[in-house]
């Protein structure tokens, strides 16, 4: 199977029918909701304290239950129309953005206490459309979020980066920016 980020760019990829196959997948609901778990378990968010956080390319919104569960409240961004389409539609009265993580983040600073994305981020490394470079995006996208969290927070990821060097790529840029 070829991996999504050589099919087509992301926004063209998850059209409408693509994103409804998604979120109608029991496969990927399982998957993703795990995934969601974990990484708010590695967020180390103070027990019993609200906090707001940042779903960078949250597609369907699944990541979101587990994060209400746990007493948050989630802002998602995602490139795709379609997959914020299908998240408005079965997640009803989410918050979510349609947003080019690649651009950077334009939320006001330090406004998240944390940020989780799920199989989003490695999306930055492949130039995907016209005008796209990767390493420029991939800083782009790091300043953003560090000028996003607020002091001390954490951002947390799973990624499939498909090379080495991509892998080096997001960790040079992630520890310019002053993330550990």
């Amino acid at each position: 199977m070829t991996r999504p980020e050589h099919a087509a760019a992301a926004d063209a990829f998850y059209s409408n029918a693509e994103a409804l196959r998604y979120d109608d997948s029991a496969r990927m609901a399982v998957t993703q909701r795990h995934l969601a778990d974990r990484v708010l378990q590695l967020l180390a968010l103070p027990a019993g304290a609200p906090a707001l956080i940042l779903d960078v390319g949250c597609g369907t919104g699944y990541s979101g239950r587990p994060l209400e569960k746990a007493g948050h409240t989630w802002i998602g961004t995602d490139v795709s129309a379609g997959m914020l389409g299908a998240a408005r539609q079965t997640r009803r009265g989410c918050q979510v953005v349609q947003s080019d993580m690649g651009t950077g983040l334009h939320f006001r600073y330090g406004v998240f206490d944390g940020c989780v994305s799920i199989s989003a981020v490695q999306w930055l490394c492949h130039a995907t459309k016209g005008g796209h470079e990767p390493a420029k995006r991939v800083c782009r996208f790091f300043r953003g979020l560090k000028a996003v969290l607020a002091a001390g927070a954490r951002a947390v990821f799973q990624l499939y980066p498909e090379q080495p060097e991509h892998m080096q790529m997001l960790r040079d840029a992630a520890l310019e920016q002053g993330f550990g």
